[in-house]
């Protein structure tokens, strides 16, 4: 039981720490900053220590030894009193000798005998009482210097790692606020290996997705405009054709009123589906029912077949009596709209449909032997009026909302949609949606 508590223990503090202070790097860099003022501070103080030192009082066995050779010397007791007092007036000590019954032989008989300074020691006449001269009071400024040290140092790193860190905050907020008015292509251009350059790298690409989501959403705006514009005028000219003419030539401009008026409720329909199933990513708004795989994958080669005649497609349809709950319309646009890609820019080879079960997934695949999508167009697919090839015409371009209808159709049913193309050898479109429970 203990070893269990100290290793959720460990193991809960190891995670505290990692949220905490993530990598590491700049809190070590602040710590390595602190250290360094320690030192500092520690340095200052040991200059300030050495300069208020105070002299060592003599060392008993010395002043021993001194009084033993200034005895042994002296021819009588005048000679050591003139000694004694020279000694005085030399170093400032004051020596009152007394023999072994405590009666005074020679020297100062105001010795102090107790109090800084004063001690006693035994010689071979009896014993020496000293009393050494007052330490001279510390230098002037001392105390002030080492606080003063210690002031200047700490300042001195506080102002470098108020500058190591300010500025590439102040690049942060200046780039913050560009971005905030408008500048889209504002950038920090921070390169740094702490905490402070995963931030200024995140931000950067912040801002790019921003621009390219604001840039997406002025294209789209210009590309319906396109859109709604051009089968809008050809009408405008059809019904002028037809106010002007006879009757035959009114009923020959109906069918192209009709297919451009088919055109504009696809283009509506598809940017209207496309909006509903972005707004409701939390509850996709599709209408289940249970459907049987196969009959799904046969209708769509039937109407694949019904609008492209004239291209072969290949069909292997292994999907047995797999059935799934899927909204059956939103799907089958699904697919047409992968298999009318396929028709339209796969060249002239066949198409091949694909269906198969496993894993618990319906697996849909449509082939193409085209001339496929170059590597830089893959990351752009799925963006709104997108046309990997620019040059193609309208007609045959379609809008550019398919594979973005498509994908989030199929992320609607709990799926996956994945394109794979190779320049010059055609493309595959891989749909997988769970298998009914």
């Amino acid at each position: 039981m203990c070893s269990f508590v100290c290793r959720s223990w460990a193991a809960a503090v190891a995670d505290y720490v990692d949220q905490v202070i993530g990598g590491g790097r700049l809190v070590l860099r602040i710590y390595a900053i602190g250290l360094m003022q320690v030192a500092a501070l520690a340095a200052a103080l040991a200059i300030a220590r050495a300069a208020n030192r105070r002299p060592a009082p003599p060392h008993a066995e010395q002043t021993r030894f001194l009084v033993e050779e200034i005895a042994a010397h002296a021819q009588d007791g005048a000679a050591l009193e003139a000694r004694l007092g020279e000694l005085k007036q030399r170093t400032g000590m004051d020596v009152l000798l007394e023999d072994r019954s405590g009666n005074r032989m020679a020297g100062s008989a105001g010795v102090r005998k107790r109090g800084p300074g004063t001690f006693t020691t035994s010689w071979s006449g009896g014993t020496a009482r000293i009393s050494s001269p007052p330490p001279p009071p510390p230098p002037d400024g001392g105390p002030l210097f080492a606080v003063a040290a210690a002031a200047v140092l700490v300042g001195i790193s506080a102002v470098l790692t108020a500058a190591w860190l300010a500025r590439p905050l102040r690049v942060l907020s200046a780039a913050a606020r560009n971005l905030g008015a408008g500048k889209l292509s504002t950038r920090t251009n921070l390169r740094r290996s702490d905490e402070l350059g995963d931030v200024a790298v995140a931000f950067d690409e912040m801002a790019g997705r921003i621009e390219s989501l604001v840039r997406g959403q002025r294209e789209l705006l210009a590309n319906v405009s396109h859109e709604l514009r051009t089968p809008l005028a050809r009408i405008r000219v059809a019904l002028d054709l037809a106010a002007e003419g006879s009757a035959e030539e009114a009923a020959a401009q109906l069918s192209g009123i009709a297919g451009d008026l088919a055109e504009l409720e696809r283009l509506t329909s598809d940017i209207l589906a496309s909006a509903r199933l972005e707004l409701s990513s939390a509850q996709p708004p599709v209408r289940v029912e249970r459907t049987s795989a196969r009959e799904m994958v046969e209708d769509a080669a039937t109407r694949f077949r019904a609008h492209y005649p004239a291209h072969p497609l290949h069909v292997e349809n292994r999907c047995g009596d797999a059935q799934v709950d899927v909204d059956r319309m939103m799907l089958r646009r699904a697919l047409d709209n992968l298999l009318s890609n396929a028709g339209k820019h796969g060249g002239p080879g066949e198409v091949a449909l694909l269906a198969a079960t496993g894993d618990g997934r319906l697996t849909i695949e449509v082939h193409d032997r085209g001339a496929g999508i170059a590597p830089d167009d893959m990351e752009q697919l799925f963006t709104p009026f997108f046309r990997a090839d620019r040059s193609r015409a309208r007609q045959t371009g379609g809008l550019g909302l398919g594979l973005l209808l498509a994908r989030r159709i199929v992320e609607a049913h709990r799926g996956t949609l994945e394109i794979e193309s190779k320049p010059g050898e055609g493309t595959v479109a891989r749909i997988r949606v769970p298998l009914a429970s």
